[in-house]
Parts: C-alpha cells; sequence; structure tokens
C-alpha cells in the first residue's frame, strides 16, 4: 500500500552490510538524534493528536489540517490535509452516524525502508480512534462548534461535527481537543463573576491553549469514570452555577486624630 493523503505514517530503516546508501535512509538518520530527544519528553503524555489536526470550515466542506499523532510510544505524521467531503464520497449514506476512524496498521517496504501507515476513514462502527462523529444529511458537511454553546449542542444535534471523543495527548490521560477548550475559554470569559478556579483555569487555557481531565474533574466535583460526553455537560452546570458572593467588609475611613503637643518649649511638636 503507498502512502496516501489519509493516512498517518511513520518510517523506520535497516542498515544492512553491503546495501547502498539513500537518500531517504540518510535524512532519517539525521533526523533520529531530533526525535529520539522529543520521544523522551513525550513518554509521560497519554496517546492521543500531539498538535496539529486543526479543523477548518469552509463553504461546502471540512478540513482536517496536518497533525502528529502520538501512539504506540512513536510519532506518526498526517502529512497533508484531508477533506471530510471527499472522505463521504461514495461511503456515507442518508441519515446515517459515521466516525472518522484511525484503521489497523498496515506496511509498505522499500527497500531498506518500512512505512507504517494507518488510514483515516469514515466508518459505520465506532471503534478505538475516534476523529470525530457526524450524521450524513442532505449531502450537508456537518458544521465545526464555534462556541462553548454549540459544543454541548454537537453532543446531540446530527448538524455538528461531535469531537468529544477525539484523543488529545496529555500527562496521564488523553483530553480534549484544542478547539473545544478555545470554546470553553470563550464561555469563562464571559462569565461576570468567575471563582479562583475558573480564573487559574483561564490563564492556563491562555498559556496552554489545554486543561488536564484531573482539572475538569476537580471543577466539576466528577470521579474517573464519567464518560468524556457526560463530562463536556457537567462542565456546562458548573459553569452555570453563580458564585457565592464573597463577604464584603465595609470600612470607615477613621477621621484623622489631632496631634498633642508633648512639650511647651518653642520649636518642639
Amino acid at each position: 500500500m503507498e502512502s496516501g493523503e489519509d493516512m498517518f505514517e511513520t518510517k523506520d530503516t535497516v542498515f544492512a552490510s553491503g546495501r547502498i546508501l539513500t537518500q531517504e535512509m540518510l535524512n532519517l538518520l539525521y533526523d533520529w538524534p531530533r526525535q529520539a530527544m522529543v520521544q523522551l519528553s513525550c513518554h509521560g503524555l497519554a496517546e492521543g493528536v500531539l498538535c496539529g489536526m486543526e479543523y477548518e470550515a469552509a463553504s461546502d466542506d471540512l478540513f482536517i489540517q496536518p497533525g502528529i499523532l502520538w501512539q504506540q510510544g512513536e510519532f506518526w505524521f498526517l502529512r497533508q490535509k484531508l477533506s471530510l467531503k471527499e472522505l463521504c464520497q461514495e461511503r456515507c449514506q442518508e441519515g446515517q452516524r459515521y466516525f472518522l476512524q484511525l484503521l489497523p496498521e498496515t506496511k509498505a517496504i522499500q527497500g531498506n525502508v518500512t512505512t507504517r501507515l494507518m488510514e483515516i476513514r469514515v466508518e459505520e462502527a465506532k471503534g478505538k480512534e475516534d476523529f470525530g462523529s457526524f450524521c450524513y444529511h442532505a449531502g450537508m458537511i456537518p458544521s465545526l462548534p464555534s462556541s462553548w454553546e454549540e459544543v454541548i449542542e454537537s453532543l446531540h444535534n446530527i448538524f455538528y461535527l461531535n469531537l468529544s471523543q477525539l484523543p488529545w495527548a496529555a500527562p496521564e490521560e488523553a483530553t480534549f481537543h484544542p478547539l473545544i477548550f478555545s470554546c470553553l475559554a470563550q464561555a469563562l470569559e464571559k462569565k461576570s463573576r468567575r471563582s479562583a478556579l475558573e480564573s487559574a483555569m483561564l490563564v492556563q487555557l491562555y498559556e496552554k491553549g489545554t486543561l488536564t481531565m484531573k482539572t475538569l474533574r476537580l471543577y466539576t466535583g466528577d470521579s474517573c469514570g464519567v464518560s468524556r460526553e457526560d463530562l463536556l455537560k457537567h462542565i456546562d452546570q458548573a459553569l452555570q452555577r453563580e458564585d457565592e458572593a464573597a463577604p464584603h467588609t465595609v470600612t470607615t475611613p477613621e477621621a484623622p486624630q489631632k496631634t498633642k503637643r508633648i512639650s511647651n518649649q518653642p520649636g518642639m511638636i
């Protein structure tokens, strides 16, 4: 199988004795030290998208930008953007719900270079990796959530792309896609009165663009067993709660005291 536009890929090479070194083999050798250092820094992360994979809405299509997937202790590269419209062609039926799935690994061997591939495909059945779900309706491409209200709406509205299950690499447990956190930041900004935790969350979103699942469960009071969709619903409920007003102490300015003479001698206070 040849490397295509709708695939994540990672490459390995074997430097066999007597074989002629190709440019591709040398490039892989050149990149290895840098890639190995980055891999070491990622070992504490749960599997998921590491960067990129941004979703971009067009007039009649939805594009997934190139990105890097952290999986099986390795980097998998999506080198070209995907068209959801093209992925749906000749595969989707009216009114059916579909999932953007990552298919099992395949291999393509050319010379001493082995390219391992994982294809992204629109499937009817939900699988291990879910990069978005939607309902195919009248040939229309689903809308991309652009506000927190639309993120919650996407959990049950067939006209939106549901990104709640997309895993984003994070410490210990995969978190949500930055698009969801961008909408959460907007919702926090709109609150007239924020708690200390909400202010800290907003600062973290400004700096990092994501929050860990631990932070989100601290905010909602959920346990580890709650589903990702339910966690988003509980975040929405927490956003609706008005924080209790902190007791406000009214202080009355004291009247200025008159200075008293401590001596009757001239020049003394």
